[in-house]
């Protein structure tokens, strides 16, 4: 493995293994474009962070893994907060990425395509993997088409409900998002929930949402769908994923989410949504030092 920089102006080149691996910058536009084009399905969740946060910011760094001429990309790497997202098409930019990895703190997870994070479990130094979960990337193609009692039921959120959401979601476990974290999502994008009145014994609540993780200018990535444990089974998250398609379907843009849970699959799966791609979610430790060479 050798570095290679020609000048301060142009991103770190990483030649590893006859791969070559840099960050990516906006002169790349055109081959980022062409490698969506060739992994529609793997790189649309990439593709909808990219385009709202850009390739390197403060939300998102990316880097590619670019033949010798570097003129054509065949895999991507994102950062977005402690988790990094690596696809490509048979898994051969493992080592390339696990390169870049290793040389990051923080990170707590790998989400990929199957083949490329399968490659990144055994390669990794810095890193311990602990825990493996098969993930499932569906898309809703057919038209969302909420019942009328899921209607009734979920509603689009408003400025109002803040507090109440961030209750929701403060016992939530992994999936806590803290008050300005919902705030930013009522503002910026859609959220629709799904309120209890209230009882003797509590006051009224959100018992259930569906947000977006992130929207782009042809697609949603539908994420954060929780429900109390005490109000399930009612048919509530069902609600609000349903009619959040339906909105993001109103302006043409394809409902997409992920799923590890087989009891959230079934929900998503009865609503329409089918299989795109065959994904995979590793976690990770830091070690106290590298692990031996592999």
């Amino acid at each position: 493995m050798r570095a290679a920089i020609s000048n301060r102006s142009t991103p770190i080149l990483v030649q590893l293994d006859g791969v070559n691996i840099r960050p990516l910058a906006p002169t790349d536009t055109d081959a980022f474009k062409d490698l969506c084009e060739r992994l529609p399905m793997r790189t649309l969740t990439p593709r909808l962070n990219i385009e709202v946060h850009g390739f390197q910011g403060g939300m998102v760094r990316t880097w590619g893994v670019f033949n010798a001429a570097q003129t054509e990309l065949s895999g991507l790497l994102l950062r977005y907060g402690n988790t990094a997202v690596a696809v490509d098409g048979d898994g051969s930019s493992a080592r390339a990425f696990a390169r870049i990895i290793d040389s990051e703190r923080s990170i707590a997870g790998v989400r990929g395509s199957a083949e490329v994070v399968t490659g990144i479990q055994g390669l990794l130094r810095r890193y311990s993997p602990t825990d493996w979960e098969d993930s499932y990337f569906l898309t809703l193609r057919i038209p969302a088409n909420p019942t009328s009692t899921q209607s009734s039921v979920a509603r689009r959120a408003v400025a109002s409900d803040i507090d109440m959401l961030a209750d929701l979601y403060s016992g939530a476990g992994a999936m806590h998002r803290s008050r300005s974290n919902v705030a930013t999502k009522i503002a910026e994008t859609r959220v629709f929930v799904v309120e209890e009145p209230a009882q003797a014994k509590r006051a009224r609540r959100i018992a259930s949402c569906a947000l977006l993780n992130v929207e782009g200018s042809d697609a949603g990535l539908i994420g954060g769908v929780y429900t109390l444990p005490s109000a399930r089974g009612k048919g509530y998250a069902a609600a609000c994923t349903g009619l959040l398609a339906a909105d993001l379907q109103t302006d043409g843009k394809l409902p997409c989410l992920f799923y590890e849970n087989p009891i959230a699959g079934k929900v998503y799966r009865k609503l329409g949504f089918e299989d795109a791609s065959r994904w995979a979610v590793l976690y990770l430790a830091q070690t106290a030092g590298p692990r031996a060479e592999r």
